[in-house]
């Protein structure tokens, strides 16, 4: 598929398909948390404010990070996915989770986008001032490790998630 994405940081009035994109995303899968406004923790317009706050590190709660969130907008103006990119690590996200996490929504898998998304959110992420990024992925997730392996991705281990048990590989791409 040779359609043109773009990643749009989530604003106060998201674009048309939000909603269900967030209701794909659900609880999460593949490593990729759900959201608070899917558990219905927050109404919408608090996950957007929100997401807006976590772009300030003088403004991110204890114990987490400064992350931008993108929508993947297709050029058929479509919501195809969302990108997590965290401006920096802290030691937990050294272990597991890493710099850019990132959700394709299951109808646009197997066309290129979630290669696309990525290499877009690595330029995000070297605009930040990154020489590398840390890339996290569960073992038994080929679709993603086939897309940071087409990104440049160097396997650097595999360990397990002290919580779920499960394996999971860590990458780093050189920017």
């Amino acid at each position: 598929m040779n359609e043109l994405i773009t990643l749009q940081p989530l604003t106060l009035t998201p674009p048309r398909g939000f909603d269900d994109l967030i209701a794909d995303i659900g609880n999460g899968e593949n490593g990729f948390g759900g959201t608070s406004l899917f558990r219905g923790d927050v109404t919408r317009k608090e996950f957007l404010l929100g997401c807006l706050r976590d772009r300030d590190p003088a403004l991110v709660d204890s114990g987490r990070v400064a992350q931008t969130i993108f929508l993947v907008i297709g050029d058929s103006t479509h919501v195809i996915g969302m990108v997590r990119v965290r401006h920096y690590l802290n030691d937990a996200l050294r272990i597991k989770g890493g710099h850019i996490g990132y959700y394709i929504r299951p109808s646009f898998r197997g066309k290129g986008f979630a290669r696309r998304a990525l290499n877009l959110a690595l330029q995000e992420l070297r605009v930040l001032g990154e020489l590398r990024a840390l890339i996290t992925v569960d073992s038994n997730n080929p679709g993603s490790i086939k897309v940071i392996e087409a990104c440049g991705g160097v396997v650097e281990s595999e360990d397990i998630d002290a919580a779920s048990g499960e394996a999971f590989l860590r990458y780093w791409i050189e920017l």
